[in-house]
């Protein structure tokens, strides 16, 4: 989460407007989402998420592959999910053992999802390392959206990296006290009980941080929105050109080759 805030901060396309930088990376991620996604749609979707991010946007490959390790992980296990069927086997088993299950039509299924995740996965972090969160709420609630809803995701933002900083004081503080038993005795149940601890007092610390906050703000007096000074930036017509020139020729070859097909 550091590293995409800081990459966001520092990007090269932090001076382009909010709604340029929306553009590409949801247009991407609705043809992801809705062109089929083999053989074209998903390889297609994810070089050019990775290409702009890479490349046009010059986002470290660290940041980016830092970013995308957790949603990977979470996009095979559902993939995996998908791949083995609970219950009657269809006609096209493959394997078989018990009540599970996979055949080639939920393996084609595990496909597709793993393709249309990935493809859509990085055409988001095409946006999480180029556009701050501060940028994207200022977007917002000059678009309408209403200011409450505004700030308590601004609010919560804001406290994950505080309460982030206080955990990793807490646990360097445990492992300052011994708290892994590096002699080995009991490592593993010394580990769990260590983990519990540490978030029961950090769910304590978020209570107390939150409390803090709301007195703060009344004792200011403070009844409606937090109005903080706009970052205005002009739209580029090149940039929304070619943007809409990239997702549209995208469409184009995944239209292509389904009529070949």
């Amino acid at each position: 989460m550091i590293a995409l805030d800081d990459a966001a901060w520092g990007s090269p396309w932090r001076q382009r407007a909010v709604g340029e930088k929306l553009l590409l990376s949801m247009g991407l991620l609705a043809t992801a989402v809705t062109a089929p996604p083999w053989p074209m749609a998903a390889p297609l979707v994810a070089a050019a998420a990775v290409f702009a991010t890479l490349v046009l946007a010059r986002i470290p490959p660290r940041v980016l592959a830092i970013g995308f390790a957790a949603p990977l992980t979470f996009i095979v296990i559902g993939a995996v999910g998908v791949a083995v069927q609970v219950g009657a086997a269809s006609a096209d088993v493959w394997w078989r053992f018990g009540p599970a299950s996979i055949s080639e039509q939920s393996v084609g299924n595990a496909v597709n999802v793993l393709g249309r995740s990935v493809a859509g996965t990085l055409s988001v972090l095409l946006l999480a390392t180029t556009t701050p969160m501060a940028d994207l709420l200022g977007w917002a609630r000059r678009r309408g959206l209403p200011g409450p809803l505004v700030e308590i995701a601004s609010l919560m933002y804001r406290i994950l990296f505080v309460l982030l900083d206080v955990a990793l004081a807490m646990r360097a503080a445990q492992v300052a006290r011994l708290g892994d038993d590096p002699a080995g005795k009991n490592r593993l149940a010394r580990r769990w009980e260590t983990a519990a601890n540490t978030m029961g007092t950090l769910l304590v610390r978020a209570w107390t941080r939150a409390a803090r906050l709301t007195e703060g703000l009344e004792a200011r007096g403070i009844d409606g929105d937090l109005l903080l000074l706009a970052r205005r930036t002009s739209l580029s017509r090149g940039f929304l050109l070619g943007s809409l020139g990239l997702v549209g020729g995208i469409w184009l070859v995944v239209a292509a080759s389904q009529v070949v097909s």
